[in-house]
């Protein structure tokens, strides 16, 4: 069961932050383990986030669980995720194909942390959630669709074009966690889906699903916590610099 509590520690501190939580569980599982994580594991890892996600709204956010009924807010989300369905729809083989690390994932990598140090360093905080247009939220939804591609990250894709709107650090985190609740919700009734139609349930796999809600549930949280209090202050060199970091660890371990 060790291999379930680190990937789920993994998949969990990684998930909300501006890398890419599929890459780092592609590394774990080709240095580790050499083996996909099955649909139970990636079921249980999506309910700990989600769960993680409404306690940090609930008990750290200045917006609350309760601002998700207001009519402002389900159009904000809706308007932003329309697009990523669309294309993860449209690119689902191509994405559930991805198995190793490639070039690609290297560029990327590197690239959109460029990109989130660039855009945060000379971004101007003018804008918050309230500002935002129709027009805005498609640009972003739009921009979503980037994390589509190996290695970018959901949440830089959303935090890089927020930030290059003009929209203040503290909304760019907020938005991009927003944007994420039908995303991972989407991806958990996928999973539950597939469950279903192929019956792999066991004991062992029962227990492992109950490991992986239970630790990537915490690790998200606490990684939510200094994600939203680091960054809004000190914005995101620091994950820019992980980003660099990474793809040159990478360079020389995989090629």
């Amino acid at each position: 069961m060790i291999d379930v509590i680190l990937s789920s520690i993994v998949q969990g501190a990684t998930e909300f932050i501006p890398v890419s939580s599929s890459l780092h569980l592609l590394i774990l599982n080709s240095l580790l383990y050499n083996q996909d994580v099955s649909l139970l594991l990636i079921t249980g890892m999506h309910m700990g986030s989600v769960f993680a996600l409404f306690l940090f709204f609930y008990l750290d956010s200045k917006i609350r669980v309760s601002s998700f009924f207001n009519i402002n807010f389900l159009k904000l989300i809706l308007i932003g995720t329309v697009p990523i369905f669309i294309f993860g729809f449209l690119l689902f083989n191509f994405i559930e194909g991805i198995k190793q690390v490639t070039y690609l994932i290297i560029f990327t990598t590197f690239f959109f942390g460029l990109l989130l140090y660039i855009s945060d360093l000379y971004s101007d905080n003018k804008r918050t959630l309230n500002e935002l247009s129709i027009r805005d939220l498609l640009i972003i939804g739009f921009s979503q669709c980037l994390s589509l591609i190996p290695g970018t990250s959901r949440s830089a894709s959303v935090i890089i074009s927020s930030r290059i709107m003009k929209i203040d650090r503290e909304s760019s985190i907020l938005l991009s966690l927003l944007l994420s609740i039908p995303v991972i919700s989407g991806a958990f009734f996928l999973s539950l889906y597939k469950i279903n139609t192929t019956n792999s349930f066991s004991d062992e796999a029962l227990l492992g699903t109950l490991l992986s809600v239970a630790f990537s549930f915490f690790s998200s949280y606490l990684a939510l916590k200094f994600f939203y209090f680091h960054s809004k202050s000190y914005g995101f060199k620091i994950f820019a610099f992980y980003r660099f970091f990474l793809a040159i660890i990478l360079y020389f371990v995989y090629f």
